[in-house]
């Protein structure tokens, strides 16, 4: 970097805008809510918008605030839209009820799904649930993308189901490339994670 302004750019990636990529907040955007977050895109086209932020752990089991399902991973909060919705992440194929995002990354349960889960019937099974999603209105998130808001990323089944939450922001920058490295040094806004 040679100027000051150097430090500032925010770089287009590669990555068209689709569903099953991923969107990293630009640190310099100080959302309170989506600082520092990492939304997967569930939902992309010309009417509807939608993702689950990846990275904001409840600290609450999902079993304390949703007790139909009986499971005691954290809950994460996917967004501000529909708080009393819930959402399950996977990487089982199998699954009739869910929609296929990229290989190993499946949005979308049903009973049977929520019965593999809770009794542990499948050991390679990974699994997030999520209350609420982040949407965009109709030319929101090109908007926001114009403005330097996000850059779009492309996850990995390990970057959704193994990073530790607190490191989810991290890793995807890092997989962003050089260009993007200096982000890791900027300061965090306080209050967020």
């Amino acid at each position: 970097m040679t100027t000051p302004d150097a430090f500032f750019e925010v770089k287009p990636t590669e990555f068209s805008l689709t569903a099953g990529r991923i969107l990293i907040s630009v640190p310099f955007y100080n959302d309170p809510f989506f600082n520092r977050t990492v939304v997967l895109l569930t939902d992309y086209d010309e009417k509807s918008c939608a993702g689950l932020v990846l990275n904001r752990s409840s600290q609450l089991s999902v079993r304390k605030v949703v007790s139909e399902i009986k499971v005691d991973d954290y809950l994460y909060i996917g967004g501000p839209v529909m708080p009393d919705g819930v959402f399950c992440i996977h990487n089982f194929e199998n699954s009739k009820a869910a929609s296929k995002l990229l290989p190993g990354i499946y949005v979308g349960s049903d009973e049977v799904m929520l019965s593999l889960i809770e009794h542990k019937a499948i050991p390679t099974l990974k699994y997030r649930f999520f209350v609420g999603y982040a949407g965009w209105s109709p030319g929101q998130l090109e908007g926001e993308l114009a403005k330097n808001m996000w850059v779009i990323g492309a996850p990995t089944p390990e970057l959704v189901f193994s990073t530790p939450c607190a490191r989810i922001w991290d890793t995807a920058v890092r997989t962003l490339g050089p260009d993007y490295r200096h982000w890791l040094k900027f300061p965090r806004v306080i209050g967020s994670n």
